[in-house]
């Protein structure tokens, strides 16, 4: 490697990256793209993208080789290279985040009490901010003092991908799922916490995250209206979440319907223990429930008819009353018989 940066221009091509690489003789720690200094010098390389197919190549190309947008600022975005992220981030370098052996971002509260009885993990929804605090935007900070007593919540970042890794393997980080497995076993290990004292919970692309790894792993989740499909936003908002162009080795309906496939043929129906919270007032809904009907008879699902919601971000807000008792019902052991409810 000659250079730990390297500059280009947002309307540079793929072709051009592998080139300026290729030259280079390694990737470069950074990359600095110069986007639109006299018409929006405030538009990152991520919002031109929307918009213009060139840029939104060179942003997939730059993902794809294990790069993030970590800063923006007069006309300039910067990347950083993934294996660099704990050495950059401030709140890394204080001590606020910890990271993993195989490189998960994440925070552990425990209980006042020190005694550790019950884990919460918390996966972050999405963010399009030009900073790293995209990949770990707070879900319901204020969680832990609704819980049990003696339970401690488990913050985990979502790096990865344009507006997140979803919590699911990518491109660049083939691994990324296994190493978010491995954490969360490693810390309910640490305090002796048993599975069925384990809760995984998330919101929108946190709840992809709780219902994926909650049946990968055999753990149970409160997921609230999870992305299980890409086909909406790639087809309706203009792929808005960037799944399209190889940033994914497969697309999310093509990984659930698998999966959901798998656990119905090796485990069967098995107690209830899960719940997904949703409205069919959202645009998910449609996809949701076609992909979840092998597990219709061991899950409750609440479907949300809550006038307030006209949009996918809504259902969080709007059914927070239900998660908790949701979270604390499976925390203590409290059968929430399976099937479909509406609620308000």
């Amino acid at each position: 490697m000659k250079n730990r940066i390297l500059w280009t221009d947002a309307q540079a091509g793929p072709d051009d990256i592998d080139l300026a690489v290729f030259d280079n003789e390694g990737l470069p720690r950074y990359f600095r793209v110069r986007t639109d200094p006299n018409l929006n010098p405030k538009r990152d390389l991520m919002k031109i993208a929307l918009s213009d197919e060139r840029a939104k190549l060179l942003l997939q190309r730059l993902t794809n080789l294990g790069y993030s947008l970590y800063y923006h600022a007069d006309g300039e975005s910067r990347f950083i290279r993934h294996d660099r992220l704990r050495h950059h981030w401030p709140a890394v370098k204080s001590g606020a985040v910890s990271v993993s052996d195989s490189g998960i971002f994440y925070t552990l509260e425990e209980p006042s009490s020190r005694q550790v009885d019950r884990l919460v993990v918390v996966f972050s929804p999405v963010s399009s901010r030009a900073r790293l605090v995209r990949y770990f935007r707070p879900s319901f900070a204020t969680l832990r003092k609704f819980l049990a007593p003696n339970t401690a919540v488990l913050r985990v970042a979502d790096i990865g991908g344009v507006k997140g890794a979803f919590y699911l393997d990518t491109t660049a980080l083939p691994e990324n799922g296994l190493n978010v497995h491995r954490l969360i076993s490693d810390v309910a290990a640490r305090f002796a916490v048993p599975r069925d004292s384990v809760v995984i919970y998330g919101a929108s692309k946190g709840g992809t995250g709780a219902v994926y790894h909650g049946l990968a792993g055999g753990w149970r989740y409160v997921a609230v209206d999870p992305i299980l499909s890409d086909v909406w936003y790639e087809d309706y908002k203009n792929d808005y979440h960037f799944t399209a162009g190889g940033t994914f080795p497969r697309p999310k309906q093509e990984v659930f319907s698998e999966l959901f496939t798998e656990i119905t043929r090796d485990r069967g129906v098995s107690e209830p223990g899960s719940v997904l919270i949703t409205s069919s007032r959202s645009p998910q809904f449609a996809y949701t429930s076609e992909l979840i009907e092998p597990l219709l008879k061991r899950m409750t699902i609440f479907d949300s008819q809550n006038s307030g919601i006209v949009k996918h971000p809504d259902v969080a807000p709007k059914t927070i009353y239900a998660q908790v008792m949701a979270i604390n019902s499976l925390l203590l052991g409290v059968e929430i018989p399976a099937g479909i409810r509406s609620i308000p």
